[in-house]
C-alpha cells in the first residue's frame, strides 16, 4: 500500500506543488495492517484555496486511486477543515485518534473539538440511526435479504456512536471495533444500563461472514439492535458533559 500511495502523493505534488498542503490516511487502515482488497482506504486530501477547477485538474490521479482502494479520496480547502471542528466534531475525533500523515503538515494534532458539540452529533447520529432501523424493520420486517443489508450497514454507525460515548465519557478509546463494543459494554453495565455485547461483536462478524447469523436468528437481533439504539439515545439524552 505505501507504493500505491506514494504514486497517488507525487500526481498530486506535481498538481499542486506548493499548495498541497497535506494529504492523511485515516480510519482502520491507519492504525491496522490492511490491504486495497480488505477495506476502504480513506484518504484525505488538503489543498491551499481549493478551487473547482482544481478537481477537474486532479480527475486522473483521483480516478486511479478510487479503481485501486474503492474509495474517493476527499479534497478539502485548508482553511474549510481547519474551521470545521464544530460541524464534524465525530468525524474529526476519530481522526485524532485514527491517522497517519502521508505527506505535508500536520494539520490534525491542534485541532480543538468542543464536547458540547461532539454530544450533540452523538445524539443526533443516534435518532437518526434509530429511525432508519425502525422504519426499515417497518417495511420490511419480513425480506431477510432487506433485514440483513440494514444489519450490515447499520454496525459501522453504531461503532462511531461507541466511540464517541466513550469519549465523551472521557474514557480511553480502543483501536479495534472489538474492543470498542467490550469498553462501552463495561460503560453501559457501569450505568446499569443493559447491553448485549456478544450481539455486537456477532454484527460484526457477521459483515464478513453471513453464516455468522442464522436466518432464524435475524428477527431476534434486529428487535435488539432497535431496543438497544432505543436505549443508547435516552442515555446520550441525558448525558452530562
Amino acid at each position: 500500500m505505501e507504493k500505491f500511495l506514494n504514486n497517488f502523493v507525487e500526481n498530486l505534488k506535481e498538481q499542486f506543488n506548493e499548495r498541497l498542503s497535506s494529504v492523511f490516511l485515516y480510519g482502520s487502515c491507519a492504525v491496522e495492517d490492511c490491504s486495497r482488497t480488505f477495506s476502504d482506504i480513506n484518504l484525505m486530501v488538503i489543498i491551499k484555496d481549493l478551487r473547482a477547477v482544481d478537481l477537474k485538474n486532479a480527475h486522473k490521479a483521483s480516478a486511479k486511486y478510487t479503481k485501486d482502494a474503492k474509495y474517493l479520496p476527499i479534497f478539502m480547502d485548508k482553511e474549510e477543515w481547519l474551521n470545521s471542528c464544530d460541524v464534524y466534531p465525530i468525524e474529526y475525533s476519530d481522526i485524532k485518534d485514527r491517522h497517519k500523515i502521508v505527506h505535508g503538515e500536520n494539520l490534525i494534532e491542534d485541532l480543538n473539538i468542543e464536547k458540547k458539540y461532539l454530544r450533540l452529533q452523538c445524539e443526533q447520529e443516534t435518532k437518526n440511526l434509530l429511525i432508519r432501523l425502525r422504519q426499515t424493520y417497518l417495511a420490511k420486517s419480513t425480506d431477510k435479504t432487506a433485514i440483513k443489508n440494514l444489519i450490515k450497514t447499520s454496525s459501522k454507525t453504531f461503532v462511531v456512536i461507541f466511540r464517541t460515548i466513550l469519549r465523551l465519557s472521557n474514557e480511553k478509546v480502543p483501536t479495534t471495533h472489538f474492543d470498542v463494543i467490550r469498553n462501552f459494554s463495561q460503560k453501559m453495565e457501569s450505568n446499569e444500563i443493559e447491553f448485549d455485547s456478544e450481539l455486537f461483536e456477532k454484527i460484526l462478524e457477521f459483515r464478513k461472514n453471513e453464516k455468522a447469523v442464522k436466518n432464524d436468528e435475524l428477527e431476534t437481533l434486529i428487535q435488539k439492535m432497535i431496543d438497544t439504539t432505543n436505549s443508547v439515545l435516552k442515555y446520550v439524552d441525558k448525558l452530562e458533559i
